[in-house]
């Protein structure tokens, strides 16, 4: 009789240490969120520019329309995609997209075309961030899983940053062989390619391909994984897994599941918690220069406070790395969104520029701490079959609610409501956020992922016993 037993991927993934391998390929991962946030936040001073010396400033506003429903696409269409096809062909698919987006957007001549070439590039930035928690996920083990996120997110927010001081330095350059805001959308392009040679030599999640029914191919990159960890550990083995679990079913799960008795909970939550922190993080950003510049700062002063609040990103992002796996993901959310609302009123109130920038960065703070606990967590709650459709769609909603933010503002801007009032919307939001994480959303924090996939149910576990498996004592 054969006693050979494998041990699935999960039981395997759960015993490895951390290591300098798991940090390239966090490293590798991040590059393609770094140039998604490098995009959004450095897109609405480079199109002011553009349509402003072009003289075509009726588009500018449809530029929200443009970049939002092109990530709207992107993190529906291509998170879907990654479920069929696996997340490293998403990768390269999505990064493809977004670099001749940019090189649309760099060489137009008319507002039209300029408007296609964002969108096109929002569709290829819009799954970065639900691909990018999905795939480190389904590499890390429990124990830390939502710090990996979460540091993977933070080299990725850094491109926040990168992005807004690089619209302030390119933008007013008009006197190069070509127009800083062109060098700017340049960078993106060039960034996304190189970051697709760079990913050559990622893996497919092992965890997909075993639940596709991939089982061999799961297990080699699994061998390679460990060999190379044990190598760079000086380790003899790696410790037997604690017990086995039988294996999953192959079939994938239709999309109705998200709406399952099992599941609603989690979808509304995370559904609902997107929209609204989409509309407060992407609002508080584009109200920001308006307020300001409302208050009698110049463009360029506004601006350079918003590219020092920028700073902000990736360090928000750091905290959370502490903070995700120390305490429960929901409660840590609910905390981090009333901070959120604290901070943006104190913002609301400051007259002194001192307090402004102070308050600005704290607000912009906490949304970048709150923003990975988050996206870890629309992603740990769903199946791995749809785990990536399940993040996109929940992530889709983050940019809704972006779109839904400068026409909020519009509406209260043309019945004469000031500044305050938007930041005020903003405040709004983050209550609402805080009250559904607190009330509606579900402990995840240092629970396997096929553990939440049984929905609460005990898993049908098995432990090895002498080669051979035995249920679960």
């Amino acid at each position: 009789m054969n006693n050979i037993v494998r041990i699935p991927v999960a039981d395997r993934i759960e015993r490895l240490p951390f290591s300098k391998y798991m940090t390239k390929i966090l490293v590798l991962i991040a590059l393609g969120a770094f140039w998604d946030a490098y995009m959004l936040f450095s897109v609405g001073p480079i199109s002011a520019h553009f349509f402003s010396s072009a003289g075509q400033k009726q588009f500018s506003t449809l530029l929200p329309l443009a970049l939002f429903l092109g990530t709207f696409v992107g993190a529906i269409g291509l998170s879907t995609l990654a479920d069929k096809v696996g997340r490293r062909a998403a990768f390269t698919i999505d990064l493809c997209i977004l670099a001749a987006g940019n090189l649309v957007a760099a060489f137009s001549s008319s507002g039209v075309v300029f408007l296609f070439g964002l969108f096109i590039a929002g569709v290829g930035t819009g799954a970065e961030l639900p691909l990018t928690t999905t795939y480190v996920q389904e590499f890390a083990p429990a124990r830390t899983r939502g710090r990996m996120s979460s540091a993977a997110l933070t080299i990725g927010f850094l491109g926040g940053t990168v992005g807004g001081f690089s619209a302030l330095i390119l933008v007013p350059l008009n006197h190069l062989l070509i127009e800083g805001f062109r060098v700017a959308l340049l960078l993106a392009a060039l960034g996304g390619f190189s970051s697709l040679l760079l990913r050559r030599g990622l893996p497919e999640s092992p965890r997909w391909l075993e639940r596709v029914g991939r089982v061999a191919e799961a297990d080699h990159i699994m061998d390679r994984i460990e060999r190379e960890i044990i190598s760079e550990k000086g380790l003899a083995t790696l410790p037997a897994p604690k017990f086995g679990r039988l294996e999953p079913t192959v079939a994938a799960p239709s999309i109705r599941v998200l709406f399952s008795p099992l599941y609603i909970r989690r979808t509304a939550s995370a559904w609902s918690i997107e929209l609204l922190q989409g509309f407060g993080a992407y609002g508080f950003t584009t109200f920001v220069p308006l307020l300001l510049y409302s208050r009698g700062y110049s463009i360029i002063h506004a601006l350079a406070f918003t590219a020092i609040i920028q700073i902000s990103y990736p360090l928000g992002t750091l905290v959370s790395v502490w903070v995700t796996d120390k305490f429960q993901r929901k409660w840590a959310m609910a905390c981090a969104y009333t901070l959120n609302l604290m901070f943006g009123l104190c913002f609301l109130y400051s007259r002194d520029a001192a307090l402004v920038i102070v308050f600005g960065f704290l607000t912009e703070a906490m949304i970048f701490i709150s923003g990975p606990l988050l996206h870890t967590y629309e992603a740990e709650i769903y199946p791995t079959a749809i785990r990536a459709r399940g993040a996109g769609i929940s992530f889709a909603f983050s940019r809704l609610g972006g779109f839904l933010a400068p026409l909020v503002a519009s509406i209260l801007v043309a019945n004469g409501a000031g500044g305050e009032w938007l930041i005020a919307a903003a405040a709004a939001a983050w209550l609402s956020c805080a009250l559904i994480s607190a009330i509606v959303a579900i402990d995840t924090t240092n629970v396997s992922l096929e553990t939440l996939e049984s929905v609460g149910a005990p898993l049908n576990e098995v432990r090895v016993t002498d080669g051979e498996l035995a249920p679960r004592p």
